[in-house]
């Protein structure tokens, strides 16, 4: 407090000059009418940029929440669209979106934000944002609004890790969606952009820009979920099996919002299973 009081008193001189500039800018434009307007309208447009700006600057800070509410309403439309449920158009009052009841969907989706993820690794993992106490397990599948991202391997509280598709030791059971013929997509490590298609004879009729979807031969993936486009393909040496090439349609190098797939019949098929492991 002395040392302010001290500066104060060091620099009265200039304070007061400044206080009577001020009274003086005050008195001429009190009492003309000319500097009264130029300044009304200097200090409208300068009151005005600082409101804009703060404006921008709130708008900024909410895009999270707003991110957030939007993948939660992507969650519920892809959930209803992913269980094949029937959705009246013709009468917005019979639109089902509003039901807190899910026991009738097959599929539900579990928005969550990357908060982790590795592209440059031969076994690259991601991790979210949601977990054992958001309804997450090991063993679902994960994608987002381009395709597969991979699936969830270890759950905690409030977070969870997955195995991204960019895993050499992660193959996807997939589709030629044209063909039906089913195969299965497997990362080779190189380009995070390109994986192969395997397993797939050369009585397939194979285009550039032919569809790969997942297949309906597990539990974790919907079926025809998005997972990328042919690139090339080619017999092997052997002609045995193509040599399939796929452009990837996730973009793993820019993930932040995913959707957990949690599938509620998986229950009962894993059962079934169990119980009769000889038949699978």
């Amino acid at each position: 407090m002395g040392q302010l009081l001290s500066f104060l008193y060091r620099f009265r001189a200039f304070f007061t000059f400044l206080l009577l500039e001020f009274f003086c800018i005050w008195l001429i434009v009190r009492h003309n009418d000319y500097q009264r307007s130029s300044f009304t309208k200097t200090t409208a447009g300068v009151v005005g940029s600082v409101n804009q700006t703060t404006a921008n600057i709130t708008e900024y800070f909410s895009l999270k929440k707003v991110n957030e509410e939007l993948a939660q309403e992507n969650a519920r439309l892809k959930s209803l669209l992913l269980s094949n449920r029937a959705i009246p158009f013709d009468s917005l009052t019979q639109l089902p979106l509003a039901s807190d009841s899910t026991d009738s969907l097959s599929y539900e989706l579990i928005p969550a934000e990357i908060v982790r993820n590795s592209i440059r690794n031969a076994n690259n993992f991601f991790m979210i944002n949601k977990g054992s106490n958001d309804g997450i397990e090991p063993g679902m599948g994960v994608i987002n609004s381009l395709g597969v991202v991979g699936k969830i391997r270890d759950v905690r509280g409030d977070f969870a890790q997955g195995i991204s598709l960019l895993n050499t030791r992660n193959p996807i059971s997939a589709k030629h969606k044209i063909t039906e013929r089913m195969g299965t997509v497997l990362w080779e490590g190189v380009n995070p952009q390109v994986a192969k298609l395997l397993y797939l004879t050369p009585d397939v009729r194979i285009e550039v820009g032919d569809t790969i979807v997942t297949s309906s031969f597990n539990s974790i993936f919907p079926k025809e979920i998005m997972i990328g486009t042919v690139r090339n393909s080619e017999p092997d040496k052997n002609n045995t099996y193509l040599n399939i090439e796929i452009d990837l349609s996730v973009e793993f190098g820019s993930l932040s919002f995913v959707y957990v797939i949690k599938n509620n019949e998986k229950p009962e098929l894993d059962s079934l299973i169990n119980s009769n492991p000889q038949l699978f």
